[in-house]
């Protein structure tokens, strides 16, 4: 049985149990190591609290921190950790001799004292094999730390960047609110220059009305975005002030293929089953040698009172005779548990698969749409707006038209912003299956390729129209003598 390599991360492990629970070579005891209570929750959000001497944290780094500190997932996991290589030392310890005193005869003149030890001794390397594969066991111990720690990065950084569309989405309804009162303020003017109707500035009342509402509500998600972005650092009851961070930072793009084998290879869950499939090979080999037996031998002095007096020596050797049982069963049902292991690592594997493919198609479709949004869509909404804004208060325009344009502009900003959701949740996915140190991703990441040229490539898109304003002209024919061009994408109408 070969023996594999130790993973790249284990560094990470060291140094969680300094950071965490301050573990050392001599910090057991004959009691064992007792766990510390969990600190009192810290207010973080008053301007003028402070956290340890620090400000109060803004920023995705500052929380990450603090979640790696607090967080008792970190510490269970870290416990097992400790837990498995306890049991690895145990497995190695040989047997403890037996010592014992007494006598078969006490009276007469045959009496007789004897003293004696016990030791068993332990045949066919079952010491060495029953601590390998317990040693396996603290490698996938290590392994689903170092999971933990990424199921933890990756709920911090989902919480971070939904409150932070939840602050955006307030911004927003705050805008939407300044047009709306504004719509309402013309509407009251023309009615008072005889040019509106009353039924208008109602009409307008009403809008008003809806965009307050709206905006008090999205103050609620985002106070409860606030609660569970402290929830997910292990300080339930922190305080969250205003975080900061780029919502639309720049963020690259992966290619499917790479991607799936950059995460089977990168994430830790293939590499603790890849150990629980090792602990299982071990297990049999020491299965396979339980039946061979231990040898068991008693030496001692004996003193026999008598005339004359006696001293008499006491040897014994014991052997199981493996007549029945020899380990058949656990055997079998080593064999299979190998066979279970290297099935779950194939599943791993194959969810794996799914979830980054689910995760990319996720992740391009938010990307392309944020994109249109931010350069084509929400320009000329806004655009619109304020033409229709100044027609109707020229009384050029009905309300009706200026109504169903601000309209278009609150649809067109909340599905920009529900895109900007949707992107920063597909990019935490992906961070979470590459288990990436560095969020949000960086183009040096792994499986980082340039999907929209092959975007282009495969619908024979040539000049790069797919991506581009499609109110803007198609290329130019091709030349006598120059290959023809695909079939360009016709114009879309204007708004």
């Amino acid at each position: 049985m070969s023996e594999r390599a130790r993973p790249a991360s284990w560094g990470m492990v060291a140094a969680f149990c300094a950071l965490v629970l301050g573990l050392g070579p001599g910090a057991g005891s004959a009691r064992g190591e007792e766990w510390s209570p969990s600190p009192a929750p810290t207010r973080v959000d008053d301007p003028g609290r402070v956290l340890d001497g620090r400000p109060s944290p803004k920023t995705l780094e500052e929380y990450v921190a603090l979640a790696e500190q607090s967080h008792p997932k970190l510490r269970g996991a870290l416990a097992a950790v400790e837990a498995a290589r306890g049991k690895a030392v145990q497995a190695r310890l040989y047997p403890n001799p037996m010592v014992a005193a007494g006598s078969p005869q006490i009276a007469g003149s045959d009496s007789q004292w004897n003293g004696f030890a016990t030791q068993d001794i332990v045949t066919a390397g079952k010491l060495r094999l029953s601590q390998q594969a317990a040693l396996r066991e603290v490698q996938k111990a290590e392994y689903e730390l170092i999971r933990a720690r990424f199921d933890v990065l990756r709920d911090v950084r989902g919480s971070f960047y939904a409150l932070l569309v939840a602050q955006r989405r307030v911004e927003i309804y705050k805008q939407l609110l300044d047009i709306a009162q504004h719509s309402y303020d013309i509407g009251s003017e023309l009615m008072k220059a005889g040019e509106g109707t009353k039924a208008d500035v109602l009409f307008w009342s009403i809008e008003r009305d809806r965009a307050e509402v709206r905006l008090l509500n999205s103050t609620v998600f985002v106070e409860t975005g606030r609660r569970e972005l402290a929830a997910h650092i292990g300080l339930p009851r922190a305080d969250v002030g205003t975080i900061e961070a780029d919502l639309f930072a720049k963020l690259p793009s992966f290619d499917l293929k790479e991607l799936q084998e950059r995460v089977v290879q990168r994430n830790a869950l293939p590499q603790a089953a890849a150990a629980d499939i090792a602990r299982a090979e071990w297990a049999l080999e020491r299965a396979v040698v339980e039946p061979i037996p231990n040898v068991n031998v008693l030496g001692g002095y004996q003193r026999q009172v008598d005339l004359p007096p006696q001293n008499q020596g006491l040897l014994q050797v014991m052997v199981e005779v493996p007549l029945f049982d020899r380990n058949q069963g656990t055997i079998r049902s080593a064999r299979a548990d190998i066979a279970t292991s290297r099935a779950n690592l194939r599943t791993i594997e194959l969810d794996l698969a799914t979830q980054s493919a689910d995760a990319i198609a996720r992740y391009r479709t938010a990307q392309r749409l944020v994109s249109w949004y931010e350069e084509y869509i929400i320009p000329k909404a806004r655009e619109t707006v304020r033409l229709t804004q100044q027609l109707y208060g020229q009384g050029e325009v009905t309300f009706l038209s200026l109504l169903q344009a601000q309209r278009t502009l609150t649809e067109t900003e909340l599905a920009f912003v529900d895109a900007q959701a949707e992107r920063w949740s597909s990019a935490v996915a992906v961070a979470d299956l590459l288990q990436l140190e560095v969020f949000p991703p960086q183009a040096d990441a792994p499986a980082v390729s340039n999907v929209d040229e092959d975007f282009h490539l495969e619908l024979g898109d040539k000049a790069g129209r797919v991506g581009r304003d499609p109110n803007q002209p198609a290329a130019p024919l091709p030349g006598p003598g120059e290959p023809a061009a695909p079939e360009t994408i016709r114009p879309l109408p204007p708004p």
